[in-house]
């Protein structure tokens, strides 16, 4: 059985391959900081005391971080990768199984698990949560372990300042949930219209031409509605986009001039400027990958949700198909 939990399906599937994720994900989030101080100090040894030797070994230095992390990454990327097709794999394997079980079964109606439905499950739902489960605890640990980091460094550096990059993103803490819920309904309706109109578009090609063109005829409404929630996702999914690009101007603009007039007063250095700027950045990309994250938890659920209605359904005399990996 897939289960009621997402997480629960994803951690009985893959969980060695999460355990490694999350722990070069740590690693990934732990040396974000260093290119920030890295900087600092090479804008420090140009302006107030030149010396090239110096500038060498810092330099040689942020470039060997830059290749560790690299590196990392890549490994990430690659695990992440195996975790999706996995996943998707053994979701594939789950329908097939249950839809060959029913068809044995007496008494049961063939087309328990129609077509249409299948076509769906095995194309573009399993590959949407395989997908997620790539990114189901990689994604939140490194992103939300990153912000923390460099937060927390650029608080040591200039709380001021820091402080002001907090307030910036406070609006979207409050904004996201509620978009989401929107999308959420708008997304779990769209999946069952689409399964159905897979469903209708099988029928239209094995049927004769009087149904055939009746078919189509609902086939072609089916589209519309598809067409029509697809526009209400966008148009509230790419508000969250522009206020999110938004505020991250807006925070880099804040920083300038605060920074600039806290230079001008003799209150910072230039190098904490430099650091500021570089900083603010690299908070504004995590938090921008969580709020995609987020986005992708709840499609993830709503998905998942209707793949266990149908793969959990009660079968007489049979054993639950499909089995879970290590």
């Amino acid at each position: 059985m897939l289960g009621k939990s997402i997480y629960a399906y994803v951690w009985r599937t893959c969980r060695t391959g999460q355990i490694r994720i999350c722990l070069l994900a740590g690693l990934v989030a732990f040396l974000s900081v260093l290119p920030l101080e890295l900087q600092r100090r090479i804008v420090d040894s140009v302006v107030s005391e030149p010396d090239l030797l110096l500038l060498a070994a810092l330099g040689s230095t942020y470039l060997v971080v830059l290749l560790i992390q690299g590196g990392l990454k890549y490994l990430v990327n690659l695990i992440k990768g195996r975790i999706h097709e996995t996943v998707a794999r053994d979701l594939r394997r789950r329908a097939l199984a249950h839809k060959s079980v029913r068809l044995r079964q007496d008494g049961l109606d063939r087309k328990d698990m129609n077509a249409g439905t299948m076509a769906s499950m095995l194309t573009s739902e399993s590959e949407n949560i395989g997908e997620f489960a790539s990114s189901c605890l990689s994604t939140p640990l490194l992103q939300t372990t990153t912000i923390a980091w460099v937060l927390a460094y650029l608080i040591w550096v200039e709380p001021l300042i820091a402080g002001l990059a907090i307030v910036i993103y406070a609006p979207q803490i409050f904004l996201v949930p509620k978009i989401q819920r929107n999308v959420n309904r708008l997304s779990r309706r769209r999946t069952q219209v689409m399964r159905r109109l897979s469903l209708e578009a099988v029928d239209v090609l094995e049927n004769e031409d009087k149904v055939r063109l009746r078919q189509a005829s609902r086939a072609d409404v089916l589209t519309s509605i598809i067409f029509k929630l697809r526009m209400l996702i966008y148009r509230q999914k790419y508000f969250l986009t522009f206020l999110g690009n938004f505020l991250a101007s807006f925070g880099i603009l804040v920083v300038l001039m605060v920074g600039g007039y806290m230079v001008i007063r003799g209150d910072t250095s230039v190098s904490t400027l430099v650091v500021f700027m570089s900083g603010f950045q690299k908070i504004s990309d995590p938090w921008d990958q969580l709020i995609q994250f987020y986005r992708s938890v709840s499609n993830a659920r709503v998905t998942f949700a209707l793949l266990a209605d149908v793969l959990d359904r009660p079968r007489t005399g049979t054993a639950t198909a499909g089995s879970s990996g290590s």
